[in-house]
């Protein structure tokens, strides 16, 4: 077993309780953009008061539960961190927040084929992956935002990226990314 059978296993647990989530992070980026490796998969879920304890106790004994919920500045949510003992590989278990942008990126979220996992899942479009990295702003985040432009950005909605760019203060950041890729502009910028 390997650690994206582990994240398997949690995004089947999770749907068979009928809790709705989605796939963030490196994840849903790798679906739209260059695929690079990660140290842990993010899941956002819609938890609802017992949800985390029916998660944990459908997921079995071969994962660790750090049942403490850890706090994220930016965004001002919550997760739970569950490590899968024989491989070590994390899986955070974000609490869908009141931020409007995750409240409107959870909603617009579309069903795909996830290669890593080979199956099915949840996950958010494209414009909500650019517009939540650029929020991170991280290096690896950012070369996410340009992997995911580079290869799907004949396809994203502008406008939207660009609405949630403003808002967050970081549309600056996303010209520069847009203008620096080779043989690639927006109509209309």
């Amino acid at each position: 077993m390997n650690s994206f059978d582990a994240v398997g296993i949690v995004v089947s647990a999770i749907e068979s309780l009928s809790i709705e989530y989605m796939l963030v992070g490196s994840l849903s980026s790798n679906a739209y953009g260059i695929p690079r490796s990660t140290k842990d998969a993010d899941i956002e879920v819609a938890l609802g008061e017992d949800d985390f304890e029916r998660i944990v106790a459908k997921i079995g004994d071969d994962f660790e539960v750090d049942r403490q919920q850890q706090f994220e500045l930016l965004t001002n949510s919550t997760k739970n961190v569950v490590i899968h003992s024989p491989t070590k590989f994390e899986i955070e278990l974000f609490r869908l927040s009141n931020d409007d942008h995750h409240q409107e990126r959870f909603s617009r979220r579309i069903r795909r084929k996830i290669g890593e996992l080979g199956t099915e899942a949840w996950i958010p479009t494209a414009e909500d992956v650019v517009i939540q990295k650029l929020r991170w702003a991280r290096r690896k985040d950012l070369d996410d935002v340009e992997g995911v432009i580079a290869v799907s950005g004949s396809q994203i909605d502008w406008d939207y990226c660009f609405r949630w760019a403003d808002k967050h203060g970081t549309r600056d950041l996303l010209d520069q990314i847009v203008n620096e890729l080779p043989d690639f502009e927006i109509d209309d910028q």
